[in-house]
């Protein structure tokens, strides 16, 4: 299998080289341990135009020749130091995104890695597809490509020959695809061992923190996520929400949602959920009394959604990040 990575400027080395290390050891595993001699792919790093490429953090990466068709192109993601930022990087890389454009229409499947959807959102080869990028990144994708279908919560998606992925590390979920796709799959249980990667994950909802994903919406909003936040423990009246603002429930759920794109409730029950998460793994409480301190009345029910928006149960979530936090 031919695969070309594409290089550019500010690019993020670690996610282009965390992606083909993945596949240069699974072959060095199955040579090793499984006496399997073949070659299984054929990985090139390629820049558009360029014969190297200055890779954040000042990493000089040299360039390989382009194969003539790959059989996928991967498109790493790379370093910004705010939202803001995205947009001017992107305008820097007409080339790279052209390219990506071309490649596409003449059939060539194109994978991302963590925020290499930008690109591909800039190449407009997300329109009308499903698309994932790094949980902390995802309503900002979708506020720059309000065509694609963004799913903040995968961890790797495949819709139309465009597949991808979700955080940084996100390049060894990729190789994993691809090795299973090829029948490999002993060999990607032996990578996921060596490494001490997961070569299961499915969701990024176990690991997002509401609080980083904070941001400025409108002077509405924020004073409604600041009252609301006071208060994640009370019980939520909408009459009683809209009373402290002067406003009719009406106009209140209209306004917040023009500047948010969701409802009151359903931004206090992710802050409810962020809060019972933090209590979790950073105290011995109980599950009753985080129920009652996040603002459930009932425990079972807490339970039940907390397992439907994070993926594990609360005794499951303590027990797997209280051990790496």
């Amino acid at each position: 299998m031919k695969i070309a990575v594409l290089a550019y400027p500010n690019c993020l080395a670690s996610e282009l080289f965390g992606f083909c290390d993945s596949l240069l050891i699974a072959e060095r595993l199955a040579h090793a341990f499984l006496n399997d001699k073949r070659a299984l792919f054929d990985v090139r790093t390629l820049g558009v135009g360029r014969r190297s490429v200055l890779a954040a953090g000042g990493i000089r990466i040299g360039l390989q020749a382009l194969h003539r068709r790959p059989d996928l192109l991967v498109v790493p993601g790379f370093e910004f130091r705010r939202m803001a930022e995205i947009r001017p990087r992107l305008q820097q890389l007409t080339r790279e995104t052209r390219y990506i454009a071309r490649a596409f229409s003449r059939g060539i499947p194109i994978a991302a890695i963590c925020g290499g959807a930008f690109l591909l959102g800039e190449a407009g080869v997300l329109n009308g597809r499903r698309a994932a990028t790094a949980w902390l990144f995802s309503a900002e994708l979708a506020r720059c490509y309000p065509a694609a279908l963004v799913q903040p919560e995968a961890m790797f998606i495949e819709d139309g020959g465009i597949t991808t992925t979700g955080a940084f590390s996100s390049g060894f979920d990729l190789a994993v695809h691809l090795l299973r796709q090829n029948d490999r799959h002993r060999v990607a249980q032996m990578i996921s061992r060596m490494t001490f990667l997961d070569a299961q994950r499915k969701s990024q909802a176990p690991f997002t923190d509401a609080a980083m994903m904070e941001r400025s919406n409108g002077p509405f909003s924020d004073a409604v996520k600041d009252w609301l936040r006071q208060r994640l423990s009370r019980r939520y009246s909408l009459k009683g929400l809209a009373d402290a603002f002067s406003v009719s429930a009406r106009t209140l759920l209209r306004r917040f949602k023009a500047e948010c794109g969701e409802s009151p409730l359903t931004y206090l029950q992710r802050m409810r959920i962020d809060a019972a998460k933090k209590l979790l793994v950073s105290t011995t409480l109980s599950v009753s009394v985080i129920t009652e301190r996040a603002g459930y009345e009932d425990e079972s029910s807490f339970v039940r959604m907390f397992n439907r928006q994070v993926g594990h149960t609360p005794a499951r979530y303590r027990q797997r990040f209280r051990e790496v936090s």
